[in-house]
């Protein structure tokens, strides 16, 4: 025995002492209550059984022919139709609901499995449904329009893709859905004919407003700020996609912003603005130092301060920084020693710009030797066969010159070696 059937027992103890030890008596008991109710109740049972006899003088004519008897099936199974409509009609609308559901799920198997003609064919009738909806995701009809509008747009119909974006009702979607609306509606007005650029942008900003960490919005911003010439917005966009970018396109994205900061601070330099330049190499050396010191040489070149550009490119230790200083030097032939270029340019590159500075300044003996070494150490490519011909030309030896020229042209239009192998 447990504990409730205890509980029970004694609960009711007191009421099975007061109760007659006759079975009958206790019986007569019990059912005092309901004759009681019974009682009461009686009018109502009389006024039940007036209307069924009142139902079956009306009906008992129809019994008499066999039309009425017609008439008297038909309307029971009118009768009973209604019925069942009206107990399982929530449950007809699940099971429909549940149809177009399995129909949403077949046509994004579809879509994974690349056959988009017969996923579109699904996902059309599924944007037109305007009947049962699935509890477990009322949303079908509107993400397919959505993934109708994103298929548009890989096509390049961008109004098509407007179609079927206006059929979708923000009003109660859910985040992802709604952060997917309004992503592809701005990447389709972006290429419409006859959209405005503060229209794509007020809409980009008005989108940005409730979600300002995506990454999508945020690099749309940044090619729509780009594209009316706002460098510093558009900086500030891509600083927002980065932060927002996923582990996998952090470091793509960190490079596009090294290479905004640098772009910037060479424009600004262009128009002569060395404050705004210099504000922008702050911040690009915190994020690498090597472009940060290549703009700031640039800035130091534009200030007409050759040898500090010079020592600055140098410091980078780079393609682009010796390139440079060979420019520089070209511009300004003697304003570097070259026991002062080797010594802030310490790579085997230089010794050909020292060639070349020795043979400008006619220590042809030492021209030689230099050109000769890096000839060695570098090898016979392109770069190198063109400035030995211009070491050799500075130094008289033409038909040497013309031998090397030839040759950095050959090397130039055979392929790469490593491409033919791959």
């Amino acid at each position: 025995m447990g504990l409730g059937d205890t509980v029970r027992r004694m609960m009711s103890a007191p009421i099975r002492a007061l109760l007659p030890k006759n079975r009958a008596m206790r019986w007569a008991i019990y059912l005092l209550p309901i004759l009681v109710a019974a009682f009461f109740v009686e009018p109502l049972f009389n006024i039940l059984i007036k209307l069924i006899e009142l139902f079956a003088r009306l009906i008992e004519p129809l019994w008499q022919n066999t039309v009425g008897r017609l008439v008297l099936l038909v309307g029971t199974f009118v009768l009973g139709g209604m019925t069942m409509y009206v107990l399982f009609r929530a449950r007809y609308r699940e099971f429909r609901g549940r149809v177009w559901l399995g129909k949403h799920m077949q046509a994004v198997s579809l879509l994974i499995n690349s056959d988009g003609k017969r996923s579109r064919d699904l996902l059309l009738r599924i944007g037109k449904h305007r009947g049962a909806k699935p509890t477990e995701y009322p949303w079908t009809s509107q993400d397919a329009n959505l993934k109708l509008a994103r298929l548009a747009l890989e096509r390049n119909d961008r109004d098509a893709a407007l179609r079927f974006l206006t059929r979708v009702v923000e009003q109660d979607l859910p985040k992802e859905l709604l952060r997917s609306l309004l992503q592809l509606r701005v990447q389709a007005l972006r290429d419409q004919p006859g959209t405005l650029p503060e229209t794509l942008e007020q809409e980009i900003r008005s989108a940005l407003r409730t979600f300002e960490d995506d990454f999508v919005l945020q690099k749309e911003l940044r090619a729509c700020l780009l594209a009316r010439g706002d460098r510093a917005g558009a900086i500030e966009a891509q600083v927002r996609a980065h932060k927002a970018a996923s582990p996998l396109r952090k470091p793509s994205e960190r490079q596009l912003l090294i290479d905004d900061l640098f772009a910037a601070g060479i424009a600004d330099l262009a128009q002569g603005d060395v404050d705004a330049a210099r504000s922008w190499q702050k911040k690009l050396a915190k994020l690498d130092a090597t472009r940060g010191g290549l703009l700031l040489a640039e800035i130091e070149a534009w200030r007409g301060e050759i040898r500090a550009a010079v020592q600055t490119f140098g410091r980078t230790m780079t393609p682009e920084g010796l390139d440079r200083i060979a420019e520089l030097l070209a511009e300004h032939p003697g304003v570097v020693d070259v026991r002062e270029l080797l010594a802030w340019c310490p790579m085997q590159g230089t010794l050909l710009l020292a060639a070349r500075e020795l043979a400008r300044q006619g220590r042809s003996e030492e021209a030689r030797r230099a050109a000769a070494r890096a000839a060695e150490a570098l090898g016979p490519t392109a770069t190198v066969c063109t400035v030995l011909a211009e070491t050799l030309t500075l130094l008289d030896a033409k038909d040497d010159a013309q031998r090397l020229a030839e040759q950095a042209m050959q090397r130039l239009l055979l392929p790469d070696p490593r491409e033919a192998s791959s």
